[in-house]
């Protein structure tokens, strides 16, 4: 493995530990705009009252995005490394690369904010209104993503084959989620759970991950010497 390489799986692994604690931050620290059931006059008041507090949470978020594409292309990285001629490292890319609608959402809640700072109320402003959470925008990206990693690192390496299993979980588990816009509960109803679960499973794998890609960049240098044919030497 080379030193671009090494370096690229430290970086990776950095932006991973950052997209958890931003993650968490997110949700600990920051507002979330009202859901559609408090009414429009409820919801406005509140983005009027803590507006600098959607302003962080966005811009939280906009930085969580940039983490989860430069963690997720250098796991993309360590699978196309150990399978130059499969594809599942692509599908993944695609995956996280997806993840990037997350941004969507957030522009959303930022034209809402904006548009009642300057007084705009009345109808008008559902159309700035987001239509679902981050979480059930970001479900099926996800789940593409954890597919080609999962499948990728079981029949390729690159990572531990127990991340490889996890990632199988958490792609069904992000699809079965993703399936909660159907339901006419506020917080997705039953198909919620595995929604909730998923987005626990990807700060586990995420951490998890990061290590192994911060721990196993010597290893895999070694691994890559070790298969090397040896070189005659010269007379």
């Amino acid at each position: 493995m080379s030193r671009s390489d090494r370096a690229l799986d430290r970086v990776g692994a950095v932006a991973g530990i950052a997209a958890v604690v931003l993650f968490v931050a997110a949700i600990n620290v920051t507002p979330t705009l009202p859901s559609p059931n408090h009414g429009l006059e409820a919801i406005a008041r509140s983005a009027q009252d803590n507006s600098d507090g959607y302003l962080r949470a966005i811009y939280l978020g906009a930085l969580l995005t940039g983490a989860l594409l430069v963690f997720g292309s250098a796991v993309a990285a360590r699978l196309r490394r150990s399978e130059p001629e499969g594809g599942w490292w692509l599908i993944a890319l695609v995956g996280i690369a997806a993840s990037a609608v997350g941004l969507v959402t957030d522009m959303l809640v930022l034209t809402f904010v904006r548009a009642v700072g300057h007084g705009v109320r009345g109808e008008t402003l559902w159309v700035g209104y987001p239509a679902g959470a981050d979480g059930l925008v970001l479900a099926i990206p996800l789940a593409v993503f954890f597919l080609g990693t999962g499948l990728g690192i079981r029949l390729a390496g690159g990572l531990s084959r127990r991340l490889g299993w996890f990632a199988l979980v958490l792609a069904a588990l992000f699809v079965v989620g993703g399936a909660s816009v159907m339901g006419d509960e506020v917080d997705g109803g039953p198909l919620g759970v595995p929604l909730f679960l998923g987005f626990v499973g990807l700060l586990v794998w995420t951490t998890w991950a990061s290590v192994s890609l911060w721990r196993g960049s010597r290893g895999a240098t070694v691994r890559v010497c070790e298969s090397s044919p040896a070189t005659p030497r010269s007379s």
